[in-house]
């Protein structure tokens, strides 16, 4: 938004390793480096039940503030569907500084004191850069966002992946921007990128929207997402229910892949 993703184009790099507070940057396990520019947040909030309405009431405020801020690039709210105590507040930054400014304003810690006491879990926020992000399009009235957190075992994401049914790959990495460049195509998509944890860099958020639920539901049932379902599983493409009833996957991720169902704040 604002123009600034005119910038991001040639600064895509697909990989992953560890992030350095210092040099804000997040440097990938192949060598390649993500710059900070732009600078992504994710936070996750969980209140109580029966505080829901008045988290998703400052939830929703904050963002439209955020929206009015130096150097933001986008800001959304979004609560779980099924789960109206859950949220999660997407930000995007021109660079760490302009968010850090942010982070530190009087506006933010005013916000985080009024949330505090209807939280039932801590708030947590993880910085991102950009692994395959084009950003822009926005979710509004009846579209859905799916927030999935990946987690790749370190040495899945690139070759040789012992796990994956070809040492060769696509291994983690290759898999996710794969489905990012396949789903960018699906119908209904405004929105389909990959973020990585900046202090966690084997750790990814992708974030989706879709135009509708039908959009959303098509998508899972694609044969690109679940080719990548089993790729990432380590069977092959296509394998469905293993015929050995003693099998178990040895998947190249190290947690479920914890896809969630928002929408935007109304």
């Amino acid at each position: 938004m604002k123009g600034f993703w005119k910038l991001l184009g040639s600064a895509v790099v697909l990989g992953f390793v560890a992030a350095s507070p210092a040099s804000a940057q997040v440097k990938l396990a192949n060598g390649m480096v993500l710059p900070d520019k732009p600078f992504f947040i994710v936070t996750y909030i969980e209140a109580g039940p029966a505080d829901a309405q008045k988290a998703a009431a400052l939830i929703k405020k904050q963002a439209a503030a955020i929206r009015q801020e130096a150097g933001n690039i986008q800001a959304e709210a979004l609560q779980e569907v099924g789960r109206k105590n859950h949220f999660v507040l997407l930000e995007a930054w021109q660079d760490r500084a302009t968010r850090d400014a942010h982070a530190k304003s009087a506006g933010t810690m005013t916000f985080r004191k009024e949330l505090q006491p209807l939280l039932h879990s801590p708030y947590d926020e993880r910085p991102h850069a950009g692994l395959a992000a084009a950003g822009g399009g926005q979710g509004g009235r009846g579209s859905v966002y799916v927030v999935t957190h990946v987690d790749i075992i370190p040495t899945e994401q690139f070759p040789p992946c012992k796990r994956q049914v070809s040492e060769s790959g696509p291994c983690g990495i290759g898999l996710v921007e794969k489905l990012v460049v396949d789903s960018r195509k699906h119908a209904g998509n405004i929105r389909f990128d990959a973020l990585t944890q900046a202090n966690r860099p084997n750790h990814m958020t992708v974030v989706e929207v879709w135009r509708s639920a039908k959009d959303q539901e098509a998508h899972t049932m694609h044969p690109d997402t679940r080719n990548f379902r089993d790729s990432l599983a380590g069977v092959a493409p296509g394998s469905g229910v293993n015929a050995d009833p003693l099998f178990v996957i040895n998947p190249l991720a190290g947690s479920l892949y914890d896809e969630q169902l928002y929408t935007v704040i109304e």
